[in-house]
């Protein structure tokens, strides 16, 4: 941990280890917040948001008093959701990529069309209020579907281009509230999709108790070793794979704009469907389910501790009113198109509620909301792989072409 007083402020960077150790911490704090108050229980709001928010409403209170500035080193969240993805893929079956291909595709271009349409509402409302229009373009789809990285792309180029003073940071808080209020949201409305059209999970049973007690019996070995040897067999492969795709990418991809993991996912993609062919080896549903949910858990605990509230203070209350136009659209967009496109079951609700997630700023979030539902109505792995290949990988990728495809048209 290094620490500095600079102007009579004391400024921490606390390393990795302090880092991964308060977000630990919040998630038991989130766990125990959340089992005292029935509501939160009731909307399904993800654990590591509601314990990870206070740590850094926190950090804020000490930098706005000048009490200290706490800055995180961001860049372990960027490993551990490598490593998420990573084991994700594990699940990639054959026959689970060749089902969800078509919802994929349809997917991603459900996601592309409100991409056009957060341009629109964005333009739209900055020529009503007298603002720049690519104010809009920056508030609507490069920050929300967008997020962190598609700002810093693309801000310091709307600045230059048309004189936008602070542009790059207003755009950062417009992320940062979109994060949050996606965590926020984003469950109550699968909670509000299952109660009103009555969804039932067809995977309810797929991990009940009797089942894992019968699987527990017809093994030869004591559950607990068994277990053990299948979760390190998983930790094993998901490092190989990570292994295998930092080399390719440093060999054939330096100037290839793909984001790291993909190539990460690929690898391990391949090597599950080698093992299911060859049967070679096994991969164990149960160890890998219960090691992508807890690293799932730690990214999202990581990123919640680490928000930057203080970037939300640097957003105007023209800004401000354009956002909330744009969390009303994307809502309507998971209600009425997502979820109706998708499948009007339970997992068509997954889909509403990871959409909503990704189109305002992190596909993460999604996943968490995601997770928070599925812990209280069962697993859906296939809707859990869909939704890190469109909005991790396909938007990625495609949303560089649609936003410089709209700063030309407007």
């Amino acid at each position: 941990m290094d620490d500095q007083v600079i102007q009579n402020i004391l400024h921490i960077q606390p390393n990795a280890f302090v880092f991964l150790g308060i977000a630990l911490v919040s998630y038991f704090l989130g766990r125990l917040i959340k089992s005292k108050i029935p509501l939160l229980q009731k909307l399904s709001i993800p654990v590591p948001f509601i314990g990870g928010l206070p740590v850094a409403g926190i950090i804020l209170l000490f930098r706005i008093t000048d009490t200290a500035i706490i800055d995180f080193d961001v860049s372990l969240n960027s490993i551990v959701l490598r490593f998420f993805l990573t084991m994700l893929a594990l699940f990639g079956t054959w026959k689970l990529i060749s089902r969800g291909t078509w919802v994929s595709m349809l997917f991603w271009a459900l996601a592309l069309v409100l991409g056009v349409l957060q341009a629109l509402v964005g333009i739209g409302a900055c020529e009503m209020l007298g603002l720049h229009k690519h104010l809009g373009l920056l508030v609507g789809t490069i920050s929300m579907i967008g997020g962190y990285d598609t700002v810093n792309n693309f801000a310091p180029t709307i600045e230059r281009l048309d004189a936008i003073s602070g542009a790059a940071q207003m755009a950062s808080g417009v992320v940062t509230l979109g994060m949050i209020l996606s965590l926020m949201i984003g469950a109550p409305l699968g909670e509000y999709l299952i109660s009103k059209y009555k969804l039932k999970n067809p995977n309810s049973t797929e991990f009940d108790n009797q089942r894992l007690s019968r699987s527990i019996l017809r093994s030869p070995r004591p559950f607990y070793q068994q277990h053990t040897v299948e979760c390190m067999k998983i930790l094993a492969l998901s490092f190989v794979c990570m292994a295998l795709g930092d080399l390719f990418n440093h060999y054939f991809l330096q100037d290839v704009f793909i984001p790291d993991y993909v190539s990460c996912m690929i690898f391990a993609i391949l090597i599950r469907n080698f093992a299911d062919k060859t049967n070679f080896f096994s991969v164990d549903g149960l160890a890998l389910r219960t090691l992508t949910k807890v690293i799932l858990t730690i990214f999202i605990a990581l990123s919640t501790c680490s928000l930057r509230l203080d970037m939300i203070g640097s957003v105007t209350w023209e800004v401000l009113l354009i956002t909330f136009l744009e969390l009303l659209l994307n809502v309507i967009y998971a209600c009425w198109v997502y979820f109706n496109f998708l499948g009007r079951n339970f997992k068509g609700m997954l889909f509403a509620v990871g959409g909503l997630s990704f189109s305002m700023g992190v596909c993460g979030n999604g996943l968490s909301n995601m997770q928070s539902l599925c812990e209280k109505y069962g697993p859906s792995t296939d809707g859990f792989l869909v939704l890190s290949i469109v909005g991790l990988i396909m938007l990625n990728v495609s949303n560089v072409f649609l936003i410089n495809f709209l700063m030309m048209i407007f």
